[in-house]
């Protein structure tokens, strides 16, 4: 969208401060913001005060930086309640989390990033570790099993443009270079799912499947996470088929 196209530009340098609130980046102070937004400090004083008296930032008395407060948590009960397929996709991953003793993600593509949408780990999880939800925070689609399962579905000048991005090595296995993730995007589309080879956080393999509608639309992507050393080729092969399973019946469901 091009500037001219921006009827109210303060709105949308508004909405731009708020998108600079990330789970990495929850407190940020003028000139942070500023400097990610490429804005003077006064103009981002003016907006960031007319966020605190809507209600939907505050200021941290201690470090005089500003957060998101929980009303925004009423923008996502929205969204997730509207979603049509919501039940029949955490009922799926409920009962393969219980049944596998794994992690499963859900996430969505937004722009070149996966927005996740919903998390289930199983009963091991909650009661001998800290678990925290994930929904909705982001993660590239490069180096994601969500994300590259979702990319399996497109053509590749589509794939090219949904990786357009500065890439972070979050790990010594992440794939920077374009034509080696296309290549391995790609492989994911002949197999029929996708791969992350410790490839966005140490130590974590997952198992990604795209999730189609009715109509053969793009819902978003399931996967699988655990730890890599558990993740043999034996474990890959089979819950790769649970997972490819488990696209059907949801497909079938809705």
């Amino acid at each position: 969208m091009s500037q001219e196209d921006i009827k109210v530009k303060s709105l949308y340098k508004t909405l731009k401060v708020l998108e600079c609130f990330t789970a990495k980046t929850p407190e940020l102070g003028i000139t942070e913001i500023g400097n990610m937004l490429g804005l003077y400090k006064s103009n981002v004083h003016n907006l960031i005060s007319t966020l605190e008296v809507a209600g939907y930032v505050e200021k941290n008395p201690l470090n005089s930086k500003y957060k998101l407060t929980n009303k925004m948590l009423e923008f996502s009960y929205v969204v997730t309640s509207q979603l049509s397929y919501q039940d029949v996709i955490y009922q799926v991953m409920k009962r393969l989390t219980e049944e596998l003793d794994e992690m499963m993600y859900f996430g969505v593509p937004h722009g070149n990033h996966v927005l996740y949408m919903f998390n289930a780990y199983p009963k091991i999880y909650n009661q001998n570790y800290p678990i925290r939800s994930i929904m909705g925070e982001k993660a590239p689609m490069y180096c994601t099993s969500l994300g590259k399962a979702m990319l399996s579905t497109m053509e590749e000048a589509e794939i090219r443009e949904r990786i357009q991005m500065e890439k972070e090595k979050f790990t010594p296995y992440t794939l920077v270079d374009d034509d080696e993730i296309v290549k391995d995007v790609m492989l994911s589309k002949a197999r029929g799912y996708a791969m992350d080879n410790i490839e966005h956080e140490p130590n974590v393999r997952c198992i990604g499947v795209p999730i189609f509608g009715r109509s053969q639309e793009l819902i978003g992507a399931l996967s699988i996470s655990g730890a890599s050393q558990n993740f043999d080729e034996e474990k890959v092969a089979k819950y790769s088929r649970i997972l490819i399973d488990a696209a059907y019946e949801i497909k079938r469901r809705l």
